[in-house]
């Protein structure tokens, strides 16, 4: 194997910078979930115009990530994890005057672009910073902290609901957090040195080769499948199973306590070798916990964050597999990731509103499914270095 691009790694500051930017983006994601039967009441909006305020959201974050991984080379890692947390502050501003479906739609796209700048860039800062031999039960450390802020945004709504405080305090508390870290990244990141583009480039690897577009579909899936199932959990209940809101918030709550738990566990016992086997044995409890969900077993619906490990693990190899271009196909991944996204959420709220929200939620094994079928062929050419080493 060739050398792989020379870059300061094993960096804390990096690391933070990772840790810290899932969490925000984390919560400003999944804050959106127990929102949204909200929002439809408030607004008297269905649950299309609810799939377009999160499916619009999706079509901004593919936009801004495609421009990230235009800019990245230009700007630097450091530069770019200052100004994506900066750019977080625009929606908290936007959150306490929406008060139509335009101002409603408007949020949902700058909600979009912002968790899609911090998140995607979170992950290429936790590689950067973490040593290769160990880098995949760093990510999924990191990863655990997308099931912290991610259980934190239901928490906090709860409160704020029973405490009768506007559902918009989530948006804006979360701004002043992602004003806060850019400052924070400005001290702690080293300064980068840019080397100038050459002019003519080596032939290098393919991005749209077969194997890239294999992983590609498996994370798209996978994601669609763990979004739908967090992201209408609280409306599914609500609307299906008649819980309060406040009451569904905490079955959304206790889906992400399970995601982090899994996810800790993932990063203090699982070695290289039985990645594998923990990667197919999450899927398949994910889409029984979803079926079992959607027929109406309440208790199912938190456990299906027992999917937790299977995306560190997976992002893990690819920095392994494809060591001079991991930064560009991770950005690829999250463009295809955010595609996947829109397309699911216009999907649901167009099949909620004439078969039910039950029926729509039927998705979510379909689409685990999708990606395990994937994972197949894309784990027969998979052979990391590393991994076979363990």
């Amino acid at each position: 194997m060739s050398e792989r691009p020379h870059e300061e790694s094993g960096h804390r500051g990096y690391l933070f910078a990772g840790f810290a930017s899932l969490f925000a983006a984390a919560f400003i994601d999944n804050a959106r979930g127990p929102v949204l039967p909200v929002l439809c009441a408030q607004l008297n909006i269905p649950y299309e115009t609810a799939g377009l305020f999160l499916m619009i959201g999706n079509v901004a974050a593919v936009l801004v990530t495609f421009t990230l991984g235009r800019m990245l080379p230009r700007i630097g890692d450091r530069k770019a994890a200052i100004v994506t947390s900066w750019l977080a502050v625009i929606p908290g501003i936007l959150a306490p005057f929406v008060s139509s479906e335009f101002s409603l739609l408007s949020l949902g796209l700058l909600l979009g672009a912002s968790v899609s700048l911090v998140g995607s860039l979170s992950s290429i800062l936790t590689i950067r910073g973490s040593p290769e031999a160990s880098r995949g039960r760093f990510v999924s450390m990191q990863q655990v902290m997308y099931g912290v802020g991610s259980l934190i945004a239901p928490m906090l709504f709860s409160a704020l609901t029973r405490a009768e405080r506007p559902w918009w305090w989530l948006f804006t508390g979360a701004s002043l957090v992602t004003l806060l870290l850019g400052f924070t990244y400005f001290k702690i990141l080293p300064p980068e040195t840019i080397e100038p583009r050459p002019r003519i480039k080596a032939s290098p690897s393919p991005i749209w080769e077969g194997s890239t577009v294999i992983i590609m579909l498996v994370f798209a899936f996978y994601v669609a499948g763990e979004v739908l199932a967090s992201m209408w959990m609280s409306t599914l209940m609500v609307g299906r199973q008649n819980f309060k809101p406040e009451d569904a918030a905490q079955y959304q709550m206790a889906f992400f306590l399970v995601m982090g738990l899994t996810r800790f566990l993932c990063f203090l016992l699982v070695r290289p070798r039985f990645e594998v086997h923990v990667m197919f044995g999450c899927l398949g409890l994910g889409i029984i916990f979803a079926l079992l969900g959607q027929q109406g077993h309440s208790w199912a619906l938190p456990l299906i964050g027992v999917l937790g490990p299977f995306f560190p693990l997976t992002m893990a190899r690819i920095s392994l597999k494809f060591p001079h271009t991991w930064k560009q196909m991770m950005i690829m991944v999250y463009v295809c990731i955010q595609s996947m996204l829109a397309m699911m959420h216009l999907s649901v709220g167009r099949v909620a509103d004439p078969l039910g929200i039950d029926q729509a939620f039927l998705l979510a094994p379909t689409f685990l499914v999708l990606s395990m079928l994937f994972l197949v062929p894309f784990l027969r050419q998979d052979r990391p270095p590393l991994m076979s080493k363990a």
